[in-house]
Order: structure tokens, then C-alpha cells, then sequence
């Protein structure tokens, strides 16, 4: 059977989210931000339809920076899957992409969704840098001593956490990444400069981190710190929480071997995340 892809539209986002609300054990997140999404004028919804114009598909393609585009959302219904939709939307969004002046697409997989990556090693993509996703309660640890704690950072400090942050392995194996929640693209002496303006760079003498609070969580999207140094940057993480109003901390890390055992050695649940990459 024939499908055509076209632009989401606001009445779509009811037939959208009945057959989404079940896909993964714990629900889906389409539901919740279908609505915004189709409001954001730097990205492009898209659905598969066929004669009776009901969305069966679904994706979203995003312009993070002049020349940095990012794939997600992609969905298709359990009664059309293995149509072609998927690669067919895929392709549809870095051709909106390339279009204004994309020069490279990405999305996000985890590491254990095979089926997924196959598709999109197929579709030209290729791994670039593997990831984690921790999450944790919010509970706090012990009481560090005021001089080891994460506080606000200065310009000044913005400043010195790029230079050590742009020789580390975090920035290598990362591939000079930044998380922007669940959307990849390359970090920039700016997001350290708007973090400080905003209060969401922190400093202590471990290291350095960017969290944010977009809800009752607390996300951490980027960090700057060394091998001996991380396990007292996650325990000032920990720390910091006191004073803050959230249930859940998670952090987006590079997959080094080093971060990853220092954050299950501060209690944080970790699940790989593989990130694709190709030039459009």
C-alpha cells in the first residue's frame, strides 16, 4: 500500500498519541510534546498517511545550529511497521534539513534498539561517539566541606572550563558534543558563557557542570572533569540537590570508561546511548 508524507497538523496529535501512548514498557514521550513540537518553527513534523490522510508515522527533524540537524521521534504504528515509512520520513527530513543549510544530520539511538540501528547504518549513518543516559533519585549524600562544593561560575570560569574541557577525553570521545536534552550537536564557548548568565554552570574544585531543571528533574547536559576528580564532582552533584526542588537527576556523559563507574559508584542508573552521524 502507497503512503505520502506530509506536515503534522494540530488535528493529528489525538490520533497520534492512541498509538503511541504504549510504545515502551514505561509509555511514550510523544504524547506530551507533539503539541509543542508542532509550534517550534526551527524544526519539521512529519507523518505518513495513505488515501484516508490518518497518520500511521511519525518524525521530527531539527535545525540545533546553521549547520547541525537532528533526527528524532521516529514512530511508526505497530500495523505499518516494515513499510519503508521509516527510512522514507528519515530521508524526507535531511532533505528539510540540507535545504536550509544543514551540513550534517544525527540522531540518537539506544544501544540495545538492534532493529534501529541496522535501519539507519543502511540509510549512510554511521557511529560516531557512544554515550550514557544516568538517571537517579535525588536523594543526597554526605555533607561535603564548603570548599570541595559545586557553586554558580563566573565568566572567568567559563573561560578555564573550556580550554580543560577542549583537551579531555570527555570532549574526544563525545566528539565535541553537547546534550540538549535528547538532541546532539557540537558544543561551543557560548553555551558555557549563556550557562553562567543563566546559573546553570557550576564549579567546584573537581570540575565543572551545566544543569538545568527543566521540571521536577534536574538534567545535566555537559561536564568538564578528569579520571581521579569525578567521583567528587558526581558527589557535589549530589550535594548541590539539597537545596534544590527535584525528584530525579540525569546526566548525559561521553561513555568513558571512567565516568561510567565513577556514576554507578554514586548510585546512578547508566544505559547506553549511541549517536549517528552522516554529511548532508
Amino acid at each position: 500500500m502507497t503512503f505520502v508524507i506530509r506536515p503534522a497538523r494540530a488535528e493529528d496529535v489525538d490520533v497520534i498519541a492512541a498509538w503511541t501512548k504504549d510504545t515502551f514498557s514505561w509509555g511514550d514521550y510523544i504524547p506530551d510534546v507533539l503539541p509543542s513540537w508542532l509550534e517550534d518553527k526551527e524544526s519539521h513534523v512529519m507523518v505518513c498517511v495513505h488515501e484516508d490522510d490518518v497518520p500511521v508515522a511519525l518524525s521530527r527533524a531539527q535545525l540545533l545550529s546553521p549547520a547541525e540537524a537532528f533526527l528524532s521521534g521516529a514512530r511508526v504504528h505497530p500495523d505499518h511497521r516494515r513499510s519503508g515509512m521509516a527510512t522514507a520520513m528519515n530521508d524526507a527530513g535531511v532533505r528539510w534539513a540540507k535545504d536550509r543549510g544543514a551540513r550534517v544530520a544525527r540522531l540518537a539511538i539506544e544501544e540495545d534498539n538492534e532493529a534501529a540501528r541496522s535501519q539507519v547504518v543502511t540509510a549512510g549513518y554511521r557511529l560516531t561517539s557512544r554515550w550514557v543516559f544516568a538517571t537517579s533519585d535525588a536523594s543526597t549524600g554526605s555533607r561535603m566541606v564548603p570548599s570541595q562544593r559545586l557553586r554558580p561560575a563566573t565568566s572567568a570560569d567559563a573561560d578555564a572550563a573550556w580550554v580543560f574541557w577542549s583537551l579531555s577525553d570527555l570532549a574526544r570521545e563525545g566528539h565535541e558534543l553537547i546534550a540538549k536534552g535528547w538532541q546532539w550537536r557540537r558544543a561551543t564557548r557560548q553555551d558555557l558563557e549563556d550557562a553562567v548568565n543563566d546559573r546553570s554552570l557550576y564549579h567546584s574544585p573537581a570540575g565543572w557542570l551545566i544543569a538545568s531543571q527543566p521540571d521536577e528533574s534536574m538534567f545535566v547536559h555537559w561536564l568538564a572533569t578528569t579520571p581521579t576528580d569525578a567521583p567528587l564532582l558526581f558527589q557535589g552533584l549530589r550535594e548541590l540537590l539539597r537545596d534544590e526542588p527535584v525528584d530525579t537527576v540525569r546526566l548525559m556523559s561521553p561513555a568513558t570508561a571512567w565516568a561510567v563507574e565513577a556514576l554507578q559508584r554514586e548510585g546512578f542508573e547508566v544505559k547506553p546511548v549511541l549517536i549517528y552521524s552522516k554529511a548532508v
